[in-house]
């Protein structure tokens, strides 16, 4: 017989950060394979012309998306920018183990891994990385479909270059994203459900947020919180 408590659910993402996540996912994952394709040029001009417009609508949902959720969530990408550029001894300490993630897949043992925060260091690291070169992204992309015809050429070929890099460096962290997003399936399973975890699980992955930033907890067959004064919110 299960006790209650083991059976305890806390929001980890809200409804607002899945929507915008499910956005990026139907606008950034598109963009990135067509980008690839229009990069390696597998295909027909048919194929990549076809490849380009998927590119170009990708575009828009990624901008969309990027656009809205800043400005309607502005405090949450406040809160997440201060947490990817919080760095201390622990995520030192992470990244020297590579999160454990390298003993456990190959080796098959679990180490010792520094507590964390809401987010691990390794999606610190991504984050800053998409941050960045997603904004790089979005205005050159936008640079290139707009102004090739007005623009100088060595200034077009420079946003080519720099959306071309950028493009390739952040398709290729974001198959390893969700490549890691799968191997840790409650993780996954939050973001593309109601937004909730067990509790032990949160409290196994991220124990650091767990003891400072709980919002409250969930039975897994409620579709509303249960209330549980005992639980930081954030």
């Amino acid at each position: 017989m299960s006790h209650p408590e083991q059976e305890l659910r806390v929001l980890k993402h809200s409804l607002r950060s899945r929507l915008f996540h499910w956005s990026l996912i139907l606008g950034f994952l598109p963009a990135a394979i067509t980008g690839f394709m229009l990069w390696l040029k597998p295909g027909s001009e048919e194929f990549l012309n076809i490849s380009m417009k998927i590119h170009i609508i990708g575009a828009v949902i990624f901008t969309i998306a990027t656009v809205v959720y800043t400005l309607f969530s502005f405090d949450r990408v406040v809160a997440f920018f201060r947490l990817i550029w919080t760095w201390d001894d622990r995520d030192i300490g992470w990244m020297l183990v590579g999160g454990g993630y390298p003993q456990k897949m190959l080796l098959g043992k679990d180490v010792v891994v520094p507590p964390m925060d809401k987010l691990n260091s390794g999606q610190k690291i991504f984050g800053i990385c998409l941050s960045i070169g997603g904004l790089l992204l979005i205005v050159t992309g936008w640079l290139l479909y707009s102004f090739i015809p007005l623009a100088p050429k060595a200034f077009i070929y420079g946003a080519d270059l720099v959306h071309m890099y950028f493009g390739v460096f952040l398709g290729l962290f974001m198959f390893v994203h969700i490549f890691l997003g799968i191997y840790n399936w409650s993780e996954f399973k939050s973001m593309f459900g109601n937004g909730t975890q067990l509790l032990s699980e949160v409290e196994h992955h991220n124990p650091l947020y767990a003891a400072r930033k709980l919002e409250p907890a969930v039975h897994p067959e409620a579709d509303e919180p249960i209330g549980a004064a005992s639980y930081k919110t954030e």
